[in-house]
């Protein structure tokens, strides 16, 4: 697929005349996409069909609400806005009477996901919650089939580069993340000051921890001191909570440069490290 979306003519503010003061709330970090590409985009990631249980995550306008609704899919469409409430019950009045739509007046981070089941998770979020929604969706114990997310390019990049990071570690622990498109900051209104980007997060479960018997708690405390200081090599920052005796052995067993750093071990590694410190 095209990692660049192309200039569309359509814009979200042309398909809601009638909704002309619903204007992006800062406080709320609204930004309404209008490229329909993306739309059809992030509705194709998500392998979306009639047989589909969808959440969807900031609705706002609808834009995305219609293509998912297309699909014959049962979405359930989560929204804080106070003033996008009454709109979207007005736009989709014959979906909700027909329990094609089911629309929730909540924050996403305290909805309560562990009633559904084999369900996809679309979203267009405020970027200031990116870190804990994400959190959220892949430490629940009922995670999503699959999560098509909207966040800052940036963010996408780093959880999806080879140089690792704790964010990095963290979604891929749970999951495989996939950058798809980059959205350049001209198609949403009003205009952020980055570029965003559509983020796949598939095959999401908790196989990573259970198949080693690594207690997740332990794997992100180990991460985290192991990134504590980015100047140090990663065995000199473990050395504050394993001794420095069992990381040589460790590093020579595995065939680890003493010289390695933190960005530069794999999860698959962590696996290895962490199944050795627990039999030394």
């Amino acid at each position: 697929m095209n990692n660049f979306i192309e200039e569309d003519n359509t814009t979200e503010e042309n398909n809601f005349p009638e909704n002309k003061n619903f204007v992006a709330k800062k406080s709320l970090g609204q930004n309404f996409l209008h490229a329909p590409n993306v739309i059809s985009a992030m509705v194709h990631a998500g392998k979306v069909s009639a047989e589909s249980t969808v959440l969807e995550v900031g609705p706002g306008k609808g834009a995305l609400t219609i293509k998912l609704l297309e699909t014959g899919a049962k979405v359930i469409a989560i929204e804080k806005d106070d003033r996008a409430i009454p709109f979207l019950q007005e736009k989709f009045a014959n979906e909700i009477k027909e329990g094609k739509l089911k629309l929730i007046h909540d924050d996403v981070l305290k909805f309560n996901e562990q009633n559904l089941a084999n369900y996809i998770l679309i979203a267009n979020i405020p970027y200031y919650i990116t870190g804990e929604f994400i959190r959220k969706f892949l430490e629940t114990k009922n995670p999503p089939l699959r999560m098509v997310i909207m966040l800052q390019k940036e963010v996408a990049k780093r959880i999806t580069d080879k140089k690792e990071s704790i964010l990095s570690l963290s979604v891929k622990a749970y999951g495989e993340p996939k950058y798809l498109v980059t959205v350049p900051r001209k198609f949403f209104r009003p205009m952020p000051n980055v570029d965003s980007a559509v983020l796949i997060i598939e095959n999401i479960s908790k196989r990573f921890f259970e198949d080693s018997r690594i207690d997740e708690k332990y794997y992100f405390e180990l991460i985290k001191t192991a990134f504590s200081h980015k100047r140090k090599v990663v065995i000199k920052n473990l050395e504050t909570k394993i001794t420095k005796e069992a990381l040589t052995a460790i590093w020579e067993k595995e065939k680890i440069s003493r010289n390695t750093r933190a960005e530069d071990l794999s999860p698959e590694m962590w696996k290895k490290i962490i199944g050795n410190i627990l039999i030394s």
